[in-house]
């Protein structure tokens, strides 16, 4: 049996940040090698030292491992079934946060390295400091290990990685065909697919996440343009003249088929977002409120024609939703695309006529 499944730990970060502590110190070559892939140099004359799980207090955190190596400092953020923390990266490089790393190892001063390591390719750390690394790394050369016991782990830990990533190569293959994927497989097939329908339209920005709450679990796609969205911020131009609008799918991850891609939503927002109970006592809330309802108006008059099968929504950020052709994933995919491309156009012409009246 394979020693990871043995234990159950393929996702337990904990665990694996450990595993991996074992293996650097263990083989200067593996955490050579390791650190090369994340563009930082290991000082070969000096020696090193690696602590897991260091404390830098509520306001800043807990980065999974540090290791220190001459004059360097290197902040590892290890993920495995989970996303970052809100702000994690940027509150791990603060001068806070470097203040507090010096204190902790006894150094007065250090250069510091960042890397987020990450199995989920679909997860991006909020500061661009940290040098972005996959598991799939593990997976490209050979690693040298000393140790026969950590050595069999490793090709045990290759073996679980080789699994997870190979049905992710051919996304839309292996969704048609209802492969058995865990929640994470399926977001980043899911996130893959969808990235590719658009990724050559340059006026698109595409962004993604996931989304929970109490028995639900959801992947987001996001579809914006610049022109979507306010030119400055509300704090600044105020609430009556703030817009953000994008489009929007949502992926069921907990859904026992592969092919649930759901309707398309048209969104206005604040910009940048905040949850209305934030702002509900602003004087220009009510504005805001009828500069949405207005919106949706003028998008559903405009897109009834062309999409009959479209709704009018009035909850608090839904202005439109359109159902998507769900007989077979391809048709999914297609008409999703040239629904989307649709209401570009759509969504571009209701904004300019909006600012147009001053009301935007």
């Amino acid at each position: 049996m394979n020693t990871i499944d043995a234990l159950n730990i393929f996702y337990r970060e904990d665990v694996i940040s450990d595993f991996l502590k074992s293996c650097f110190e263990d083989s200067p070559a593996f955490l050579k090698q390791f650190l090369a892939a994340g563009d930082v140099a290991l000082n070969t004359h000096a020696e090193y030292t690696i602590m897991n799980r260091l404390g830098l207090g509520k306001a800043i955190g807990t980065p999974d491992m540090v290791i220190v190596n001459g004059d360097q400092i290197i902040v590892i953020e290890n993920k495995l079934g989970t996303g970052e923390g809100i702000l994690q990266t940027i509150r791990y490089e603060s001068n806070e946060a470097k203040e507090g790393l010096l204190k902790k190892v006894g150094m007065e001063a250090a250069t510091f390295h960042y890397i987020f390591l990450t199995l989920d390719t679909t997860v991006m750390p909020s500061s661009s400091n940290f040098k972005h690394l996959y598991y799939s790394e593990f997976l490209t050369q050979d690693w040298i290990l000393q140790d026969s016991t950590l050595h069999m782990i490793f090709k045990d830990f290759q073996e679980k990685l080789h699994a997870f990533y190979a049905p992710l190569r051919t996304p839309f293959e292996t969704l048609a065909t209802d492969y058995a994927l865990d929640s994470t497989q399926k977001k980043i097939c899911w996130q893959q697919l969808l990235f590719d329908q658009f990724n050559a339209h340059a006026p698109f920005t595409l962004d993604w996440g996931e989304v929970g709450g109490t028995g639900r679990n959801n992947f987001l796609f996001l579809i914006t343009k610049s022109n979507w969205k306010a030119t400055a911020p509300f704090d600044k131009a105020g609430l009556s003249k703030t817009f953000y609008v994008h489009i929007d799918t949502y992926i069921n991850l907990l859904s026992s088929s592969n092919d649930s891609l759901n309707e398309i939503g048209v969104r206005f927002e604040t910009n940048p977002y905040v949850p209305h109970a934030k702002i509900k006592n602003d004087p220009q809330y009510a504005k805001f409120i009828e500069h949405k309802q207005l919106f949706a108006e003028r998008l559903y008059e405009l897109v009834k024609e062309s999409l009959p099968a479209s709704k009018k929504r009035n909850t608090k950020l839904l202005s439109l939703s359109i159902p998507i052709d769900k007989s077979s994933l391809g048709k999914s995919i297609d008409d999703y695309t040239q629904k989307v491309l649709m209401l570009e156009k759509i969504i571009d012409a209701v904004i300019e006529s909006m600012k147009e009246d001053n009301l935007l």
